[in-house]
């Protein structure tokens, strides 16, 4: 599979990289996230728990950011696709 993002050229493999993303606000939402991550990445990384939250303006999305060890820019990729395809993910940056 071709590479849509330029990760190999600009990251060194494995890494840790921050990202934010962007969900429905709902109270189950931060294991809910953490668990689907777990899923897409087959225990092939290490997530650190949630380290910031931040609700939005009109309480109806909030963001959280969290740490995720990737091995492969691969790994990376196919997150940043699948990730925002499920329901309750507005946006991953």
């Amino acid at each position: 599979m071709a590479l849509q993002y330029k990760f190999k050229e600009l990251l060194d493999f494995p890494c840790d990289q921050h990202l934010r993303i962007i969900v429905l606000n709902d109270d189950s939402q931060p294991q809910r996230l953490v668990d689907h991550i777990n899923k897409l990445m087959s225990g092939a990384t290490d997530i650190d728990s949630i380290l910031d939250s931040r609700q939005s303006a009109n309480g109806k999305y909030i963001s959280y950011t969290l740490r995720v060890r990737f091995t492969s820019a691969e790994q990376m990729e196919m997150l940043y696709d699948k990730l925002p395809k499920l329901e309750f993910v507005k946006h991953l940056l």
